[in-house]
């Protein structure tokens, strides 16, 4: 009955406004040669200040729209809606039939319980739909059929919020017992997944129709507003404390604190609470109370993430990784795009340039160098696959959208544009010849919107990335990214070396992945953990176990024992943060040396038997990859083991096993230390872990070696050779240095030299033996640029090397040594 009596009241309402038409508005398409919003300030504080928001943030513009776009931006986009323009005709025009189909039939607000999760028919979707369609339709009478459509659902939904939160489940909706709708009392507070879904539809449909609203209207919506606010402020996920303090450094003390601002929920709330203030004018706001909170939106939330990212995220990655950093970086983006338009004073200034720059560079070197067809549930299509980490409830590239729709309006200059422009049409599934698909058939309504403000009419970005470096490092999360090439047929290799402490982080230090014409040879395991432990430890990552003390006081089911038997690093729990001790790069090699020895250890647990756990590893570019682990502990008797994630299982031969990709692929897999290690194939998994494995994830098995004897020093070596079907592999021998303190493996005609210890003095003279046919040799864990003289004379055994402090060679700037 509701919907009909909406339609007799919208006849009415379009028969009384059916002829107005607004005044400036063209007819002629414009194009987009000059940013949307003000442009960013190129001036970034990278470490947040007390005056990153001037204390007049609360006093934006007084006009609306002003919230992602201006009323000069208006005719731009109603320009655009043309039949000429596909994500028009094709896009937008048919999902906002599909949307009035919904709310005539009642399915909206009707089937929408306003309840805190997942909604098929969420009203506040629906209304920042019907909002923009008021704005940006040609036609003036459907702008006024929006108009009221928006208005209609959303004082639906602010009448019933205004009753306040209810105190008991006393409705049935959809079959289940719930709190009457929109009245939950954690609804938009809380760790509460609505309102970071869709919080940013309520104020921008306030701003977007801001003239249709009654007093009586406004009224309202400042009161649950307010409400709302006040709820984030004190109760939401991980809230700035002390609450109501702003650009003061004692924010910043807890690092916990800081690092959660990494956390999805915690970006929403900002968006939120400084949309909710920033859509309403001071006139209606008359005591202030919304300005106040647009103050904490600013001068706390904001600038704790602003000195996140400056510091243990800098390099443009998030901390949660691609299940969630992409919703976070939307949120946040959103947020700061609203500052920008709505001309808030010191929202340039509050942009980190060089953070949301290395964002969109990011992104491109954290995806695989082509696209390649996929069988997606039946359906054929080109997708670019991501460098995972973090939880994962489906191994597939998430679309940008939400974030690159932001973004595009605040890295304006025409480089940033083009590349993010070009991300979005081309990366998303199913690539360019989806792109209509995707505003026609949303996951989000928001990102149909997105998508249309984003790109022109006709707009054809080109691929940024041939004239980019092959290498990325991002030092926040220690992620390195290398390879050979930008094609579909090019080598890429990445490892990682992280803190871990927050939500959705996982046990993955000093991981490395390497993919091979367009196929994992090997990667990360990915899941959804239920806590932290299974999927989430060390053992389904390419890196090692380490046994340690039982924690204390703890129960068999506890998830921390379940990381505990399998010697895996610690989620949420280590006794601090790893450390990239080098990294150098270049068309040769690239490598690293990380310690993660505080990520296997916590006190705080009593598991503190780990003295020492570190890796050097060594790409030869582009199939080879040498691994050398150093693991040691307090006594014998803790196993310490070496994994590898696998596509199909491997064939084994004591120390060398060979597994063959879905593809044809060969990964040759050989242990040279210790002495008389075997390699053994693990394919079987537990059952509770199998059912927490993301969809879609290509890696089923393993392979390990575990020291014999568990000893309480080790070094590994392993050797890794990727190869074409049929190929045979490279013979791999160990090599070891006369006295002993450097050892590695001669792979083909190259010696790879790692040191036992991590910074052991280099010895007088370091020689050692190489076969003949020896042309390259890679001398690592040198000083930074210390300069060397190297003898090379032949001997009945191979070529005798000597290498003595002098000037005839230099060590890089990752420490490694190059003779050749």
């Amino acid at each position: 009955m509701r919907h009909i009596l909406y339609l007799v009241l919208l006849v009415f309402l379009l028969a009384a406004c059916g002829g107005s038409e607004e005044v400036g508005v063209t007819a002629t398409a414009v194009p987009l040669t000059t940013p949307l919003s003000p442009a960013a300030d190129t001036a970034v504080t990278l470490a947040p200040s007390p005056t990153s928001l001037t204390e007049s943030a609360s006093l934006p513009a007084t006009t609306h729209p002003r919230l992602w776009l201006t009323p000069a931006d208006v005719e731009v986009y109603r320009a655009w809606a043309n039949e000429n323009n596909p994500l028009w005709r094709d896009g937008l025009q048919l999902l906002a039939e599909r949307a009035r189909a919904d709310m005539n039939a009642g399915r909206v607000p009707d089937q929408d319980c306003g309840n805190i999760g997942y909604e098929e028919y969420p009203t506040e979707m629906y209304a920042e739909l019907f909002a923009f369609l008021s704005l940006v339709d040609p036609d003036p009478a459907m702008r006024a059929e929006y108009t009221q459509r928006a208005r209609t659902l959303l004082m639906y939904m602010m009448n019933l919020a205004a009753q306040g939160p209810a105190s008991a489940e006393n409705v049935v909706c959809n079959e289940s017992q719930q709190y009457p709708p929109f009245r939950h009392p954690d609804f938009f507070t809380s760790d509460r997944d609505r309102a970071r879904y869709h919080g940013e539809a309520f104020p921008l449909v306030v701003d977007w129709i801001y003239p249709a609203l009654t007093a009586v209207d406004k009224t309202t919506i400042h009161q649950v507003f307010s409400r709302w606010s006040e709820e984030i402020i004190t109760r939401g996920y991980h809230h700035p404390e002390p609450v109501g303090m702003v650009n003061d450094p004692q924010l910043l003390a807890d690092e916990q604190q800081v690092r959660f601002a990494g956390n999805n929920y915690y970006a929403a709330h900002m968006r939120n609470l400084g949309l909710m203030a920033l859509a309403m004018d001071a006139a209606d706001d008359p005591h202030g109370e919304l300005r106040h909170y647009l103050d904490i939106a600013t001068g706390s939330y904001l600038y704790i993430f602003n000195h996140l990212i400056s510091q243990d995220a800098r390099g443009g990655l998030l901390p949660e990784g691609f299940e969630y950093s992409p919703q976070t970086a939307s949120y946040v983006t959103q947020f700061l795009w609203a500052l920008q338009s709505s001309q808030t004073p010191g929202a340039a200034a509050a942009f980190d340039h060089t953070f949301w720059s290395d964002f969109v560079t990011g992104y491109l070197h954290s995806i695989s160098p082509g696209a390649t067809e996929f069988d997606r549930d039946g359906e054929l299509l080109w997708e670019y696959q991501p460098a995972w980490y973090g939880d994962a409830q489906d191994y597939r590239l998430p679309n940008f959208i939400s974030s690159f729709g932001a973004l595009g309006h605040l890295l304006t200059d025409p480089a940033a544009l083009n590349a993010i422009r070009w991300s979005a049409i081309h990366t998303a599934s199913g690539g360019e010849t989806y792109l209509t698909e995707w505003v026609r058939n949303p996951n989000d309504f928001r990102e149909a919107i997105l998508y249309f403000m984003l790109l022109p009419p006709g707009t054809t970005p080109t691929d940024p990335r041939p004239a980019w470096p092959l290498d990325f490092y991002a030092p926040g999360l220690n992620r390195v990214f290398s390879r050979t090439g930008w094609d579909g047929r090019a080598a890429w290799f990445n490892y990682r070396l992280g803190w871990n402490s927050i939500d959705h982080q996982m046990a993955d230090g000093n991981h490395f992945e390497l993919l091979r014409n367009g196929e994992w040879l090997t990667k990360g395991r990915t899941g959804y953990a239920n806590i932290a432990e299974g999927i989430a430890s060390s053992e389904f990552y390419n890196t090692l176990t380490i046994g340690n003390d039982r924690p204390i006081d703890r129960d068999d089911s506890d998830w921390r024992i379940d990381l505990w038997r399998r010697g895996s690093q610690w989620n949420l729990v280590s006794d601090g943060d790893p450390t990239l001790l080098a990294y150098s790069t270049n068309s040769l090699f690239t490598y690293v040396t990380g310690d993660a020895t505080p990520l296997y250890n916590s006190a705080n647990e009593g598991a503190t038997a780990v003295q020492h756990a570190s890796r050097s590893l060594l790409w030869l570019k582009p199939d080879v990859v040498v691994v050398y682990d150093r693991a040691i502990s307090t006594g014998e008797g803790y196993a310490k083991r070496w994994w590898l994630q696998l596509a199909n299982p491997a064939t084994v031969n004591g120390p060398q096993a060979i597994s063959v990709t879905p593809g044809g692929q060969q990964l040759f897999v050989t242990v040279l230390l210790p002495a008389g290690a075997s390699l053994q194939a693990v394919n079987n998994t537990e059952q509770y872990v199998e059912e927490t494995i993301a969809h879609h994830e290509p890696m089923t098995v393993r392979l390990m070696t575990e020291a014999p004897g568990a000893p309480t020093a080790v070094q590994m070596l392993h050797i890794l050779q990727g190869a074409d079907g049929g190929a045979t592999a490279v013979p791999a021998t160990l090599l070891q240095s006369e006295e002993g303190l450097w050892e590695g493996a001669v792979v083909g005609g190259t010696a790879v030299l790692f040191a036992q210890t991590i910074g052991q003095p280099f010895p007088h003279a370091l020689s050692y033996t190489a076969p003949a046919n020896t042309t390259t040799h890679l001398i690592t864990g040198l000083p930074l640029g210390s300069g060397y003289d190297v003898q090379i004379e032949p001997g009945a055994e191979g070529m005798r090397v000597t290498v003595q402090p002098g000037a005839q060679f230099q060590a890089d700037e990752g420490g490694v040594l190059l003779i050749r």
